[in-house]
């Protein structure tokens, strides 16, 4: 049931960005992707989304191959983006939004609503808001929705892309919990891509270090979280 990216290499034009990547997503496991700017973390999510085709390497999904399934089909066989910015429709109401995603669910629509609605309890908030404009939202609001989106795209994985981008403190940790949330409640795998290093690696129960288009470190979250010589090394300038 497992998401394997292999030796994946890609990147634009004559530039090879990522290069060498190894890792595996289990179903219900958090899994940050932690480095700086321009060490290629939006480009590794790209790739295994099926935006960004690969050079070399392998990404299977489940044991099946799906190097030659468009970004489309890749989500409705459970691999689901979130990118940076969010990217919703600012004119549609939340619930016109959340209702878009559950297109790609397919004969999991109803599942996934389902889930829709936990996620709608334990964050009242979003409920209050299920009848606004997209765009009349808050930052840290916007950001909800579209994980509420994603979810009801009945995702088996979910790929975010720096959710915690332009959110102050207060309002990334709800995101974060939210995040924990929904992977507790669907057991979806998540890739989590982020600078906020610290917040990333207390989340997520697997952790690895991207410098200059390669992972450099790759272990258990809490362990690289605490250990000095990856702290000093890697993290020092995104802690």
């Amino acid at each position: 049931m497992s998401l394997v990216v292999d030796d994946v290499s890609s990147g634009y034009g004559r530039a090879t960005v990522v290069a060498s990547i190894g890792l595996k997503l289990e179903p219900g496991r958090i899994s940050a992707v932690v480095g700086s700017n321009g060490a290629g973390k939006s480009t590794l999510a790209r790739t295994i989304c099926g935006l960004l085709a690969t050079r070399s390497g392998s990404i299977t999904l489940e044991d099946r191959s799906v190097q030659k399934l468009s970004a489309a089909q890749r989500a409705r066989a459970g691999i689901i983006m979130v990118p940076e910015g969010r990217r919703l429709f600012g004119g549609l109401t939340v619930a016109e939004n959340v209702r878009l995603g559950a297109f790609a669910a397919r004969g999991r629509r109803k599942a996934s609503m389902r889930q829709v609605e936990t996620l709608l309890d334990a964050f009242p908030v979003l409920r209050e808001r299920w009848s606004q404009r997209a765009g009349q939202l808050s930052g840290g609001e916007q950001q909800m929705v579209a994980l509420t989106r994603a979810v009801a795209s009945a995702p088996k994985y979910l790929l975010l892309d720096e959710p915690s981008l332009g959110l102050s403190p207060k309002l990334t940790q709800e995101v974060f919990r939210l995040i924990q949330l929904i992977a507790a409640e669907t057991g979806a795998g998540v890739l989590l891509i982020e600078q906020m290093a610290d917040d990333a690696l207390s989340l997520a129960q697997d952790g690895h270090v991207l410098e200059q288009g390669r992972i450099t470190v790759s272990g258990a979250a809490g362990e690289l979280r605490s250990s000095q010589d990856v702290r000093a090394a890697y993290l020092g300038t995104i802690l």
